[in-house]
């Protein structure tokens, strides 16, 4: 399946494989209830006493009819993987969310907190005529990027970058429109050479790969022998055009491809011992129910937090997502570095939930098994909780447990479906959820890595789709953005998530997991992380025979 990636940090109707564009990006169980344990995300065992040999070739899907000349117009997870072995950013994030050097091999920033000048490496040069990667490069891709505002995946950049100049020195001068290091996060585009797509519609990068053929059927990328860093073992990646993800999983099983990127929920089906290898793959995709504030009742932390309570995750993880999901009670992925796992609070607890209820004064009078409040038989708790309909059964599924479980502690829930097209602002399921048609809402986000999380709890923020408002809260995520330097921005990071478990202005559920399919003659790839899916692909070899 195409995984569209035109706005990453935009409701989701469809969690992993598309983002969709809406609109415009603990404590313990008691031993009487257990809960059925999140796994972790499983990495596979390096094999040991193997000396990597250079060679060999990685045959990959790529979508049918994609643009291959230009990276600024990547409209799926496949064509940014491709162009990830060719191009490179200014810097780059690692696995756990990490600034690290790319392009840029050191910056400083000046004491405003704004300007930042990056000093290039030499050694970075162009796969075809071996010049260095100049400033100027970086500024026409950086312009290039502005003059595309929404029609490009990276126009992230804008709200962060107010200008780039180059210094007499060579150096690159990025003027930040706000302070702060998360600002950095922004330059991880690619950059081109002056910031166009070459005419030949060959992509031509500074990247560890660089392409050798490239037709609508096939592109193959060679390794870069002249790459700054240390040369890739992988000879060769042969990306095929695959109409669709099932057509790519087939293609493995036929021995035509040997790596295929899936947001199968059975993709543990083709494991084997020493032939086929699963690799869980951490996305930014949050499944999250939301919370109309709105309805007095929800408007109750008691409420809020009893429903928390009530979602046994661990169930809807196993039997709905196939394990291939990760509960997390905060908007921050669990392996990120700016995680803080104090923040987990909300293990499955019916009892707690139940007490909350009574706390807000909810209790089951009249014996009927539901919840009446103050004593009053006509006035149950009866919440709407809307879920899109077409394009994701899994939600669906996740919806109808929920449903049951809140049903289980005396709460009356009204499923509520609404169909979705793919791109279409006008569907039912988004025009319900802009209208504010609903009391819960499951929906997906993606979040961006820079943990810009204002969007989804400001009074004014376009994704805070239930009407929350906490000034307390929105100043803490808005001192993430403005801390200083990585220790700083991790310590603002840990002070928002406590406080947001604490509010919970919507419950978080579980990050979404996608999967590596891959031959186990593959050696090296012991972790992998959306969206850069082969930032480690210098380090993998094939096993020689």
């Amino acid at each position: 399946m195409k995984r569209n990636l035109r706005n990453k940090k935009r409701i989701t109707a469809f969690g992993l494989s598309v983002l969709l564009a809406l609109f415009g990006c603990g404590c313990g169980t008691p031993a009487n209830e257990p809960t059925e344990a999140t796994p972790a995300i499983a990495l596979p065992t390096a094999t040991p006493a193997l000396q990597p040999i250079a060679g060999g070739e990685i045959r990959m899907p790529m979508p049918v009819n994609a643009d291959v000349s230009d990276p600024l117009i990547v409209t799926s997870e496949e064509m940014l993987a491709l162009f990830s072995l060719v191009y490179e950013g200014l810097l780059a994030i690692d696995d756990t969310g990490q600034i690290i050097p790319g392009l840029a091999e050191n910056w400083s920033v000046d004491e405003t907190g704004r300007i930042w000048t990056f000093r290039l490496r030499a050694a970075a040069r162009w796969h075809d005529t071996g010049a260095s990667v100049t400033a100027a490069d970086v500024i026409a891709t950086y312009q290039r990027i502005v003059s595309l505002a929404e029609n490009t995946y990276y126009s992230y950049v804008t709200a962060r970058v107010e200008s780039m100049a180059a210094a007499e020195d060579g150096a690159l001068i990025v003027t930040m429109r706000q302070a702060g290091y998360a600002s950095l996060y922004a330059l991880t585009f690619p950059v081109m050479r002056g910031g166009a797509a070459e005419e030949s519609g060959r992509p031509v990068g500074t990247g560890p790969y660089q392409a050798q053929t490239v037709t609508d059927e096939l592109v193959r990328l060679t390794v870069n022998s002249n790459w700054w860093k240390q040369t890739p073992y992988i000879e060769a990646f042969s990306f095929y055009a695959k109409d669709s993800n099932d057509i790519a999983l087939a293609s493995y099983e036929a021995g035509q491809l040997d790596l295929v990127p899936t947001s199968s929920l059975s993709v543990g089906r083709y494991r084997k011992e020493g032939v086929t290898n699963v690799l869980d793959v951490m996305t930014q995709t949050v499944e999250v129910m939301l919370v109309n504030y709105d309805n007095a009742n929800l408007r109750d932390i008691n409420v809020r937090m009893a429903l928390a309570y009530a979602i046994n995750r661990g169930h809807i993880i196993t039997n709905v997502y196939m394990n291939r999901a990760q509960a997390c009670d905060v908007p921050v992925a669990p392996d990120s570095q700016l995680y803080e796992s104090k923040s987990k609070l909300y293990d499955y607890n019916t009892a707690v939930a139940r007490t909350l209820l009574a706390n807000a004064g909810w209790s089951d009078t009249d014996g009927d098994g539901y919840l009446e409040q103050d004593g009053q038989h006509y006035s149950e708790m009866t919440l709407r909780l809307l879920v899109n309909d077409s394009t994701d059964a899994a939600r669906k599924s996740a919806a109808e447990m929920i449903a049951q479980q809140l049903e289980e502690i005396g709460i009356h829930v009204e499923l509520v479906t609404a169909g979705y097209t793919l791109g279409d602002d006008a569907s039912e399921y988004v025009s319900k959820i802009a209208a504010k048609e609903f009391d819960l809402a499951l929906v997906g986000f993606n979040l961006g890595r820079d943990c810009d999380l204002t969007q989804y709890i400001a009074q004014s923020g376009r994704n805070n789709y239930g009407g929350y408002s906490n000034a307390a809260l929105e100043q803490l995520a808005q001192n993430i953005l403005a801390a200083q330097d990585e220790t700083a921005m991790r310590e603002a990071a840990s002070e928002f998530q406590m406080r947001f478990a604490e509010e919970l202005p919507f419950i978080t559920l579980y990050f979404r997991l996608n999967s590596l399919l891959y031959s186990a003659d593959i050696q090296g790839l012991l972790s992998a992380r959306e969206p850069d899916i082969l930032r480690s692909a210098d380090k993998w070899y094939i096993l020689s025979e």
